[in-house]
């Protein structure tokens, strides 16, 4: 009988879930020894799985384009706890692993003393946990809005997250 609810239960409507993500990103980057702040904005997309109604898996990847000669995708797996506010409204915090892919542009510099240094082009990953918490709006059966705030200590530096999603539940 166990096995029978369990597996209803997974079949139920609203398990499965996908949709667009953005938002700001606050990083404090420790790239090629040195330690920059940026401020940029992100896109990307997600999936969500609910393993019961209070745990789902949210599985995404956000896009942050070059800005001052820098771009990168960071791609994350969160384990979320549902828990009710009202009736359209839940709140939930978040722990996971996100792994960063990051692109740093050469180039050169006149320190203005006559001396030209020169950067060369990187690439670098890193990867880590990373802490948080959201809140979601449904609208009707199937659409979504929710925001999350994400922090992630030691990858690549510190960063603060920002992200608001709409999303689509089968």
């Amino acid at each position: 009988m166990a096995l029978i609810s369990v597996s209803a239960n997974a079949q139920r409507k609203g398990d499965f879930a996908v949709g667009l993500r953005g938002g700001p990103s606050i990083a404090r980057f420790e790239f090629s020894g040195e330690k920059e702040s940026y401020t940029r904005w992100g896109a990307g997309a997600f999936a969500q799985y609910n393993l019961s109604n209070s745990l789902r898996f949210d599985l995404d990847a956000i896009y942050h384009p070059k800005k001052d000669g820098l771009s990168d995708i960071t791609a994350g797996l969160n384990l979320q706890y549902l828990v009710d506010v009202a009736d359209a409204v839940k709140v939930y915090p978040l722990v996971g692993y996100a792994i960063a892919f990051v692109h740093e542009d050469g180039y050169y510099y006149d320190n203005g003393h006559g001396v030209i240094i020169e950067h060369d082009s990187e690439n670098e990953s890193d990867g880590g946990i990373q802490l948080g918490a959201g809140i979601q709006c449904n609208l009707g059966d199937n659409w979504f809005l929710s925001g999350e705030y994400r922090f992630q200590p030691g990858i690549l530096g510190d960063c603060h997250v920002i992200l608001a999603s709409i999303g689509f539940r089968f």
